[in-house]
C-alpha cells in the first residue's frame, strides 16, 4: 500500500497535541464520573441497604 509523504510542520504537530490533550482530558473526566457514581451508590447503600428499594429513591 502507497504511503503518502509529508513533511512534518510545527502547526500539525500543535495541533495533534492539542488534539491528544482533549482526548486525555475526556477521558479522565468519563472515569472520575464513573468513580463518582459508583462511590455514591455505594454509599447511599450502605447507609440504608432496603429503606432504599422499598421507598423507591433510588434512581438507577
Amino acid at each position: 500500500m502507497a504511503r503518502r509523504r509529508t513533511l512534518p510542520s510545527p502547526v500539525t504537530e500543535s495541533t495533534q497535541n492539542l488534539y491528544e490533550l482533549l482526548i486525555a482530558i475526556g477521558v479522565c473526566i468519563t472515569f472520575a464520573g464513573i468513580f463518582s457514581t459508583s462511590y455514591l451508590a455505594l454509599l447511599e447503600g450502605a447507609r440504608a441497604p432496603f429503606q432504599a428499594w422499598i421507598t423507591g429513591s433510588t434512581f438507577f
